[in-house]
């Protein structure tokens, strides 16, 4: 086949288009394995004590059964279903920042052992809350339509979460009123000692 040739064109185009599809398909299952929980939690970040903990949180299980990870609530735009391109690289990008902040701290030895891990969790969730606050909790509202909130049971609920919806401009900080939604150490015991 001669190099000027159409066909010769063409087959180099069907070759880039394969190599693009699956480079997009591998890149899409890499970024979702390391979102998961067990990425987070026992493979990649040795936040053995954070994994407990958030196994006995409110969203490791749930009387729906729909359950959040680890991403869902600390990576932008994880949670917001419809993302874009832009949205999409944002969260590689904060994926990749909150990656290196854990493994660094591996690396340091300031994050490689489960006592360590308590004696920063003050640390972090600080600066994990401060995150959330500063994104106005765009995470938890991803999920949570609290416009559309309604419990014959507790119809409370609607009423003290109105205006709180996805675009609101009303600046609210959901932890204050569920602080175990992610975590809950309360429950973590082996750790207890280690933390005082």
């Amino acid at each position: 086949m001669k190099k000027d040739s159409p066909w010769y064109l063409a087959l180099w185009c069907v070759v880039g288009i394969a190599i693009g599809i699956v480079f997009v398909g591998v890149l899409t299952s890499v970024v979702h394995w390391a979102g998961t929980e067990k990425f987070c939690g026992e493979f990649c970040h040795d936040m053995t004590v954070t994994y407990e903990a958030y196994k006995k949180g409110d969203h490791y299980r749930t009387d729906s059964g729909v359950t959040a990870g680890c991403s869902d609530c600390h990576l932008k735009n994880e949670s917001n279903h419809f993302a874009g391109p832009i949205d999409y690289t944002a969260l590689l990008i904060d994926k990749a920042i909150a990656g290196s902040k854990s493994a660094w701290g591996f690396v340091r030895g300031t994050m490689n052992t489960p006592e360590k891990q308590v004696e920063k969790r003050e640390e972090m969730a600080t600066a994990v809350h401060q995150q959330m606050i500063d994104r106005n909790f765009a995470t938890c509202r991803g999920c949570h339509d609290v416009e559309r909130m309604y419990d014959p049971k507790r119809p409370i609920l609607a009423m003290l979460h109105k205006g709180m919806g996805p675009n609101a401009e009303k600046k609210v900080d959901c932890l204050a009123c569920h602080p175990t939604a992610g975590h809950n150490y309360g429950y973590v015991i082996p750790f207890k000692a280690a933390a005082k």
